[in-house]
């Protein structure tokens, strides 16, 4: 595997990392995306990152980013200002602002309530007689 960097397409690639200002992935597999625009499609990958990003077709782990868009795919966790999410799976979702035909798992009020719960549950446990 190896890196790749500056600006333009990439299409039927095995990489390790894909920097650049304005990046194309296509039909390949990839660790890391970093890029101020980044477009992805149909692609694996285990992080997407950017200003704006478009992840389309594909499975990833971890896309992230200010305007991130999710169509048609699969992706462990999304953490954006401004999330559209179209026919998806998301795990886990944190987003001020989602829009979008999304099926998450784990949203951001769901961990909140899950975290008070866990704490709560290990405060009592620690208050109960004999311990």
């Amino acid at each position: 595997m190896e890196a790749h960097e500056g600006n333009g397409h990439v299409s039927g690639e095995r990489l390790r990392d894909v920097t650049g200002e304005h990046v194309d992935v296509t039909r390949s597999a990839i660790r890391a995306v970093s890029a101020s625009q980044a477009n992805v499609r149909q692609a694996a990958a285990q992080t997407v990152s950017g200003e704006e990003v478009e992840f389309e077709e594909g499975v990833a782990l971890l896309v992230r980013g200010a305007a991130v868009e999710v169509e048609e795919s699969a992706v462990g966790a999304v953490v954006a200002r401004d999330a559209r999410i179209e026919r998806s799976s998301v795990f886990l979702l944190l987003a001020p602002r989602v829009s979008g035909d999304v099926r998450a798992v784990f949203t951001l009020p769901a961990a909140l309530a899950f975290g008070f719960g866990f704490a709560l549950g290990r405060w009592l446990t620690r208050r109960l007689p004999g311990r």
